[in-house]
């Protein structure tokens, strides 16, 4: 991926971060942190599936592409995760 295009994720990514974030702050407060975590969780998926949306519905294969692409989506995920999970020694 390019600069440009790694700089647009993270940026996009981080105030959708922010704006999801202060607005279950503001309200679901009253609500578990599981419960809390599940709404955000659900709401973070909503726009995934936009973006998938399209090349699963043109492909021919539907199902295929759609494995295709949740793989790649588990695969990115992941890798954002690795700071937090921390790297594994060889």
């Amino acid at each position: 991926m390019s600069n440009q295009l790694m700089e647009f994720s993270s940026r996009v990514g981080q105030e959708s971060w922010r704006l999801m974030a202060q607005r279950a702050l503001d309200e679901l407060s009253e609500n578990t942190d599981f419960d809390r975590f599940t709404a955000l969780l659900g709401a973070a998926l909503i726009p995934v599936a936009e973006v998938l949306r399209e090349p699963i519905e043109k492909a021919r294969d539907s199902r295929s592409m759609a494995d295709q692409m949740v793989a790649i989506c588990s695969r990115q995920l992941r890798g954002l995760l690795e700071p937090v999970i921390g790297k594994e020694e060889s």
